[in-house]
């Protein structure tokens, strides 16, 4: 991006956006919060000893797979959006441990040539290579854990969510991303109110959380219930990050449908709103196009990478399988020539 990279959206360019697509971005940024949390210490399953600083990705243009030969798409963005398990807001700390995990990640890709965009919503207990930042911000080593804790390294703003994007990055393959939004929890409940309640029928039982809350019912959900819906995952369904995943998917797209039945005026109001909880590096102007494109392009299906769950060390683990990752990479990134 050309943009000058200004760390906040200016109310201005946010409240020229079309609609409320920008608005919508920003609820992507929801969080599942990390009911069993993984001890770092604990989750170290062998480490790599590469001591590169993987902060300039680099891919491959051209490849063989399957018998057959694959080229980089042209004109393609991509932007990460992450949820982050803190309820209050994006402060950060002085630490370089203690970023807070990122529990819902999504990353979006825009290809400006076929005039398309879809997103890939990433599992946070997969398993992957995490870059460990050292005290200096330098990536001196990685460690394989879920890939929610790849925000925890850093000071939970800028410095997390820029390990996070290069945790991602490794693992499709080095492509290159070209931002990122954060937002931790509390954003979640204060843009549902903002909206008036999210309405959507409950795929899953959370009765124990709140006897409103009934598979089945039609329930229109204030802030609180709309975050217990989205994070809950201890006694509810099989507990597994899958299940939760899908509901989160469902809140999207109740959240993005009723959004967009509001005055264009709510978007400065949501970014007014959740400005304390987000972090970004999206420039204004590029947010304001962005959400322009996205209107005017054709959304293509929602994509997971398969993998099967398992507990290691008391802790679910998400192995991910290698064919779908790969079909994911050339799905997204690739065309065939």
């Amino acid at each position: 991006m050309n943009d000058h990279p200004d760390r906040r959206i200016s109310r201005r360019d946010f409240f020229r956006a079309a609609g409320t697509a920008a608005a919508a971005l920003a609820a992507l940024g929801l969080g599942g919060y990390a009911l069993q949390r993984w001890d770092t210490a604990g989750a170290v399953d062998g480490a790599s000893g590469s001591g590169s600083d993987r902060r300039h990705p680099v891919y491959q243009e051209t490849f063989q797979a399957e018998g057959r030969t694959w080229r980089r798409k042209t004109n393609l963005e991509s932007y990460l959006f992450l949820g982050i398990d803190t309820l209050g807001r994006a402060e950060g700390t002085q630490s370089y441990v203690a970023g807070g995990q990122a529990d819902a990640q999504i990353l979006l890709v825009v290809d400006h040539t076929a005039r398309t965009w879809q997103m890939l919503q990433i599992n946070r207990d997969s398993m992957v290579q995490v870059p460990v930042l050292s005290m200096m911000g330098t990536v001196p080593y990685t460690i394989r854990q879920q890939i929610a804790l790849a925000h925890a390294y850093g000071n939970g703003r800028e410095q997390s969510c820029e390990n996070n994007v290069r945790a991602v990055s490794m693992l499709l393959g080095d492509q290159p991303i070209d931002g990122y939004l954060s937002m931790t929890m509390g954003g979640v409940g204060v843009l549902v109110d903002l909206l008036g309640g999210v309405t959507l029928t409950l795929g899953s039982d959370l009765s124990a959380v709140d006897p409103a809350l009934t598979q089945g019912a039609t329930v229109t959900l204030n802030g609180e219930q709309a975050l217990a819906y989205v994070h809950s995952r201890q006694n509810v369904d099989d507990q597994t990050n899958l299940a939760r995943m899908e509901r989160q998917r469902q809140f999207l797209r109740a959240f993005e449908e009723q959004a967009r039945q509001m005055d264009p005026s709510f978007a400065l109001e949501a970014y007014e709103a959740a400005e304390d909880y987000i972090i970004t590096n999206i420039p204004g102007g590029r947010a304001v196009n962005l959400a322009g494109q996205l209107q005017q392009y054709t959304q293509l299906p929602v994509l997971t990478i398969d993998g099967e769950n398992r507990v290691e060390d008391g802790y679910w683990a998400y192995e991910l399988d290698q064919d779908s990752l790969q079909q994911t990479v050339l799905q997204l990134f690739y065309q065939e020539i």
